[in-house]
């Protein structure tokens, strides 16, 4: 399923086999919020599911393989969380990227904090999420908190209020996009810029 708010990414993915393109409200204050609403419209008609896994619209280099080491990964990881992230190795010159999300894990593998400024020890949070029905409906629950708004980092809601984010270590790395500057660094060099 690809949610989005856009008429124009809407139009992209039409075409795409398998692919399930969901208009979505365009007043969510984050993309956790975006695939709850995604979710409930879909499971609606297809039913409750185990995990929701979201793989963010930033993220387009993400590979498949990945994606199925995280599936056999969650499987081995029941019970321990309701909420997951991925992470990779923070690559020495990504490491004063604004762009790049860091988050520093603990023993268990549980988030301690993210952040966007260079951290000792940290790992790069390569930005694909799962979470369990009712984590997502919780989660959605709560307003957006102050470290949130901080850093422009939507899982920072979850810490804030004191809810387990367990990540997991997978030794893929991608260029996400959020500017200019990373359609560059990923090896873009013609695209056309539109305006939702």
């Amino acid at each position: 399923v690809v949610a989005t708010d856009a008429q124009a990414i809407i139009e992209e993915v039409k075409g795409f086999a398998g692919v399930i393109p969901l208009m979505t409200r365009m007043d969510h204050s984050c993309g956790t919020e975006r695939v709850l609403e995604a979710y409930e419209t879909f499971s609606a008609q297809e039913g409750a599911f185990d995990l929701i896994l979201n793989v963010q619209g930033d993220e387009p280099f993400i590979e498949a393989e990945m994606l199925k080491e995280l599936v056999w990964e969650l499987e081995r990881r029941q019970g321990r969380a309701e909420f997951f992230t991925t992470v990779a190795d923070l690559p020495e010159q990504e490491r004063g990227d604004v762009n790049v999300a860091k988050v520093v894990i603990d023993l268990a593998d549980n988030a301690l904090i993210f952040t966007r400024e260079p951290l000792h020890g940290a790992k790069k949070h390569t930005s694909v999420y799962a979470y369990t029905p009712a984590f997502l409906r919780a989660f959605c629950a709560l307003p957006p908190s102050p470290l949130e708004r901080a850093y422009r980092l939507e899982q920072m809601r979850a810490l804030d209020n004191g809810l387990q984010l367990n990540c997991i270590y997978l030794p893929y790395d991608a260029v996400s996009i959020n500017d200019l500057r990373d359609l560059a660094k990923a090896g873009v060099t013609h695209y056309q810029l539109w305006k939702p």
